[in-house]
């Protein structure tokens, strides 16, 4: 039934037809067919090819005999026809009886998919259809001459077509859409898009680069103009830049292609590198090929200012310090210099160069530098006064000597290496010499420069000096003095004193101080009385009428004429120096508060206990061998070295007070000449110095040892925090301990009546029995600082210091060991420090191995106390005696100040030490017993830094040159005092 229709139209039509399709039957198929299920069926659709044979053998005419019939396989009929290569395609047949079969193409052909049509349906609209025709082929074929049976080419022509009713549906599929309907031109366009973003990144950021390069050039271009406008007239500068560009010519015209391969840190290497020494010595290599910049100038005036007493002061100070004052000088001068039209030519240490007529010729080149000689040493004046209250006593004792001389110079640069602008000739050496031979706060001009002003109508300005000076290559030269428009203090009676308060050979004021009670004998009424007296004394005493003031807060209760550090001083001077103690202990206060803030420790009332209405009580009773220090906190330690103190203002009330309590600490120092508050001032500053230097990180930052330690990010590692600690022995993390040492300087004099302690005993016995007959001094300058720091008055400033009683115990612990210590002359006490010394640092080179390696834990274990109290203790012994361990005239200065003490003391009547006798001997004595042994223990610890090893080499210099000039100097002490009847 399956085969009757095609039979029926194989007759009818007598053409080839195909019958319905059917399934292949096993016994039909080759083995290994890969469309076979494992139950051995087959499902592959077949259809049979009938062709009939007609009783002529053709297709057009005669009846039908019989037919031929052979079966075929779809898949291989479809596979055939569809082109290869061409996958996921759905292949629908249909066959006249409405049967459907689906296929799909794949990679090694056409592959039944299955019964029905299984096409997806939303590729409907996307149906492709084809008919299967069928024809009779034309017969004429057979009359052809030629053979064509066997070319598969040539077929005959469809004579009569029909439909075969057979129909091949074609859809795509999901694999076909992915194969063919790719993403490929999105990716292509975003790939390009991604490509041209990348190329505007890449070329902007580079426009950015350039231009910032650019930027930083023209900067660098800029600053190195203002650098060369700075140290170069226009006429250097343009011949600098003309020779510049000359040479850069040339040297472009010697490059070779090997040159141009060089990397850049090869030719900024030769750029850089010096060249050698001609060992043959062949003059033509030494000469320059461009010609020397110098010129001839025939009408300029020269100055050369220097800073007189600035060698001695700098040594009592830190070096940035030292920094501060000059360039806040030179800039002051700089400033003024542009105002006037005069050339900075250089400054060489405390030096300035000036010059008036070149480049650009000046008929009043005199004039102008006369103008500016005058302004330089009225802002230096100034100026001196004001950096006193930031670099301590003694900066406006600073003097300056100014010489100026007029005539020819040759200027020009002198090329070589660190090439500058220099002057040479006479006119330059005569103005240095000049300077020399001056006199501190006066202008020296020769007698050139004289004329030249005169000739301006300045002769009023002019006045001839006394004595000529000898001047190198001149002989005997006169000078003159240039006139200033404000007053000079004249300063130069004493032999090496040019800084101190008091002119060294007048005779004293009749101090006003004999009148004065000790502290500890009057009440305290009667102390508000004498404070009261002393003020309308002290005022008649002054020369001049003064300018009343209305009084600050600070001073509203007393006025600075009621204070004394030396008799000549004035209330300006006294005043500046309150200030500046006050504010060297507020710095240290400000780190107590700060640190307190960081450790977040609650504010307690501490138990006060008044001493004003107890007697005094022997304080050497309570001396400690160590006073306890803070143990080791990493977390503390990490912050100060990284970040240090955060800083803050003092509240108002403990400014007024701490200023009011310097005040009270500063009218109770008596007018002695050596035991002063100038004494106690410089000794402050030297204690200040020395703890500056224990407390500096960058001490231990840079060590050689830990380099290697550092962090990437520029902290500091956990070895260089405990060489921190343990170096310093705590002290650097012990803000208390610092304000205490600075404290005890302050006030480790107070109420020193100018006489030694044995001495003391015997003419104040009451005294001496409260103390023990030891240390009475010392004992009752403690006495009364603590007396005063605890009326209620400075509770405030209290509060401050310590919140609780270990806080408080700890100040007043400290304050005693460090004050106690300076009584040198106790040997009992001296030979048990000597002790604990040699305990202590026994072996100071193999100290490192106590904290190195160790836990924190075990690090906090570590006491230091013992050697944390000795190092503060010797931090005031030094101090007290840094004179002796500072610039030559330093020394000189105090020790003539220490000989009219003891003079003082002994043609008075209260003193058996005759000072004229042994003198010089005696300071050598002093320097090998004392001085020189305590200074090698500053160096020894190691805890100073440079400090202790500068502190030893003045020690050692000031030795050696007392040993040679001592006896000089000890003849000319005596002869001033006798000349002068002290």
């Amino acid at each position: 039934s399956k085969y009757k229709y095609a039979i029926d139209t194989m007759i009818e039509r007598k053409c080839v037809v195909l019958s319905d399709i059917s399934y292949m039957e096993p016994d039909f198929r080759h083995h290994g067919s890969s469309n076979g299920h494992e139950d051995g069926h087959f499902h592959e659709p077949i259809s049979s090819l009938f062709y009939p044979i007609s009783s002529d053998f053709s297709t057009s005419g005669g009846g039908i005999l019989g037919a031929i019939s052979f079966w075929f396989s779809w898949e291989s009929t479809l596979t055939s026809t569809v082109p290869d290569n061409v996958e996921g395609l759905c292949l629908v047949v249909e066959t006249p009886t409405g049967q459907q079969f689906t296929f799909r193409t794949a990679e090694s052909g056409v592959v039944f998919e299955g019964i029905g049509d299984l096409h997806e349906s939303r590729y409907d609209q996307m149906e492709v259809t084809a008919t299967y025709i069928w024809c009779h082929p034309d017969d004429s074929s057979e009359n052809d001459d030629h053979d064509h049976s066997h070319d598969p080419n040539v077929r005959g022509e469809c004579k009569q077509p029909f439909d075969s009713g057979y129909k091949l549906k074609i859809y795509p599929t999901s694999a076909y859409n992915s194969t063919y309907l790719t993403k490929g031109p999105v990716t292509t366009a975003a790939f390009a898009a991604l490509i041209f973003l990348f190329t505007t990144v890449t070329f902007l950021t580079y426009d950015c680069l350039v231009e910032r390069r650019q930027t930083t050039v023209m900067k660098s271009a800029a600053r190195s103009d203002r650098i060369l406008h700075s140290l170069y007239p226009k006429f250097i500068r343009d011949r600098l830049y003309k020779n510049s560009e000359k040479e850069e010519e040339e040297c472009m015209g010697e490059h070779t292609l090997a040159n141009l391969f060089q990397s850049a840190t090869v030719r900024l290497r030769n750029h850089l590198s010096v060249p050698k020494e001609n060992s043959g010595g062949e003059l033509a290599t030494l000469i320059h090929p461009s010609p020397p910049i110098a010129d001839l100038f025939t009408d300029t005036t020269v100055l050369v200012a220097n800073i007189a007493g600035f060698t001695a002061w700098s040594s009592e100070r830190e070096p940035t310090q030292v920094f501060q004052l000059l360039e806040v000088l030179y800039s002051e001068f700089d400033s003024e210099a542009r105002k006037q039209g005069v050339f900075k030519v250089e400054t060489n240490g405390d030096n300035y160069v000036a010059v008036v007529g070149l480049p650009d010729p000046r008929y009043d080149h005199a004039l102008v530098m006369a103008q500016f000689a005058q302004r330089c040493l009225g802002r230096f004046r100034d100026l001196m006064k004001e950096l006193e209250l930031s670099l301590g006593p003694g900066t406006a004792k600073l003097g300056m000597r100014i010489g100026m001389h007029s005539g020819p110079v040759t200027a020009g640069v002198l090329r070589g290496e660190r090439q500058r602008f220099q002057l040479f000739g006479d006119t330059i050496s005569t103005a240095r010499q000049l300077e020399s031979t001056g006199v501190r706060n006066k202008v020296q001009i020769s007698q050139e420069t004289a004329e030249l002003l005169k000739t301006a109508g300045l002769i009023n300005t002019l006045s001839p000096r006394e004595e000529v000076i000898s001047v190198t290559g001149k002989g005997q030269l006169q000078t003159y003095w240039l006139h200033t428009n404000f007053p000079t203090k004249n300063t130069d009676v004493s032999f090496y004193d040019t800084d101190t308060f008091f002119e060294v050979g007048k005779a004293s004021t009749p101090t006003i101080y004999e009148m004065q009670p000790s502290l500890h004998e009057a009440p305290k009424t009667a102390r508000r009385n004498f404070l009261s007296d002393m003020k309308s004394l002290r005022a008649k005493s002054l020369k001049g009428e003064r300018e009343k003031k209305e009084l600050t807060p600070w001073t509203s209760w007393h006025s600075w004429s009621s204070i004394s550090v030396a008799n000549d001083s004035t209330e300006e001077e006294l005043e500046r120096l309150i200030t500046w103690n006050a504010s060297v202990l507020e710095t240290h206060l400000q780190k107590i508060l700060s640190q307190r803030k960081e450790s977040k420790r609650t504010r307690r009332n501490s138990k006060t206990l008044s001493l004003v209405s107890t007697p005094p009580i022997p304080y050497i009773d309570e001396l400690s061998e160590a006073v306890a220090m803070p143990s080791f906190n990493r977390d503390a330690v990490n912050r100060i070295m990284n970040q240090g103190y955060k800083m803050t203002p003092l509240p108002e009330k403990v400014r007024t007070e701490l200023h009011n309590y310097v005040t009270r600490i500063a009218a109770l120092y008596r007018g002695v000449n050596f035991h002063n508050f100038e004494h106690a001032s410089h000794v402050t500053m030297s204690a200040n110095k020395l703890m500056n230097k224990v407390c500096s990180p960058m001490l231990f930052n840079g060590n050689k040892k830990n380099e290697k330690k550092e962090n990437k990010g520029g902290n500091t590692t956990k070895a260089q925090e405990a060489d921190f600690f343990f170096s310093t022995y705590g002290i650097g993390l012990d803000p208390l301990a610092q304000f205490a040492i600075v404290f005890a300087a302050l006030i480790h004099d107070v109420d020193h009546t100018g006489i030694p302690n044995f001495e003391l005993i015997k003419e104040n016995a009451d005294l001496g029995s409260q103390y023990k007959n030891r240390t009475v001094a010392e004992q009752n300058s403690i006495h009364i600082a603590l007396s005063i720091l605890m009326e209620p008055k400075f509770e405030n400033l209290r509060l401050c210091i310590y919140t609780d009683e270990e806080s408080k115990q700890r100040f007043r612990q400290l304050l005693i060991n460090v004050v106690v210590a300076t009584d040198i002359a106790d040997r009992d006490r001296m030979g048990k420090e000597k002790a604990r010394w040699e305990r202590a640092f026994a072996d100071v080179s193999s100290s490192e191995e106590l904290w190195q390696n160790k836990s924190d834990e075990e690090l906090a274990q570590i006491d230091v106390s013992l050697k944390a109290t000795l190092v503060l203790e010797q931090i005031m012994l030094a101090s007290d005696v840094a004179h002796t361990m500072q610039h030559w005239l330093t020394f000189v200065k105090w020790n003539e100040k220490l000989f009219r003490e003891l003079w003082a003391a002994y043609s008075s009547g209260r003193g058996t030490i005759d000072p004229r006798i042994n003198w010089y001997q005696g300071q050598i004595s002093f320097y090998d017993g004392y001085i020189i042994p305590l200074a090698k223990k500053l160096k020894e610890c190691g805890v100073f830094g440079s400090a202790g090893e500068e502190y030893l080499s003045f020690a050692l210099k000031n030795r050696e040159e007392w040993t040679e000039k001592g006896e000089e100097i000890s003849a000319q002490f005596i002869q001033s005092i006798t000349m002068s009847g002290a």
